[in-house]
């Protein structure tokens, strides 16, 4: 996700991401830091179905502690990781990666067992307004489908299709911004789709998250909106503290 630095908030969404039908590749390469550039961290779960979005944050070190959570079941990617975050100097010797500690990433997959991997995405907006508003709690914008009805009966999620048609379409700092953003990506989603019924629900109050969906018989669309995270932001005052 790497909106326009001059149009944080662009009225058309991004293309949805490709499926991940196969595992994908590791990619170090990032884009340059720009002023104002605010971090997220994907963690993507194809065996699972699932597909989370943290942030966002203005460092990638306040993703540290959320990445090595998942890191830290591999021993082939600690091993990874801990080459990314070190170079050699012009002697041989090694020294921290200060162009990784402020970049990240990419693509990162940890390798587990049985041919089960999960793939840590970092993803970058563009914000001044959001950048500004931080560490209040911002509205951030998801969209999810088209999803179809689980095979599983013991998903709690009862739809399918999240891990790969999950993507991120930003963060605002007024829920009204937020919530009509919601509404233009949904009509993207559904654009030229028949008959489909769309239906929004939102936390009373002025405050709070929502979501707007949209169905058809055997598809379902989701837009979601998500009020602050407070199991990241307890992680992020953390590393601010120890820093």
């Amino acid at each position: 996700f790497e909106p326009d630095p001059f149009d944080p908030f662009p009225t058309t969404p991004s293309p949805p991401p490709a499926p991940i039908n196969d595992k994908p590749k590791d990619s170090f390469s990032t884009p340059p830091l720009l002023p104002y550039t605010l971090f997220y961290l994907a963690t993507i779960r194809p065996h699972t179905d699932t597909h989370t979005i943290i942030g966002p944050v203005k460092a990638f070190l306040h993703l540290d502690a959320a990445i090595m959570s998942v890191v830290n079941t591999s021993p082939k990617a600690i091993t990874k990781l801990s080459a990314l975050r070190t170079i050699d100097d012009v002697w041989g010797d090694s020294e921290a990666n200060a162009e990784f500690a402020e970049r990240g990433f990419g693509t990162f997959v940890v390798e587990g067992q049985r041919g089960v991997y999960t793939v840590l995405k970092v993803l970058r907006q563009v914000s001044k307004r959001v950048w500004d508003a931080l560490p209040s709690p911002v509205y951030t914008v998801t969209s999810h489908g088209p999803l179809t009805p689980s095979a599983s009966k013991h998903s709690a999620q009862g739809n399918f299709g999240y891990a790969k048609g999950t993507r991120l379409v930003g963060s605002f700092v007024e829920r009204k911004a937020a919530r009509k953003k919601a509404q233009e990506v949904m009509e993207e989603l559904v654009k030229g789709v028949e008959r489909v019924k769309v239906s929004e629900m939102w936390e009373e109050g002025g405050k709070g998250g929502g979501m707007v969906m949209a169905m058809v018989p055997g598809l379902t669309w989701e837009v979601r909106v998500a009020y602050e995270d407070q199991v990241h932001k307890r992680a992020r005052e953390e590393v601010e503290r120890e820093g």
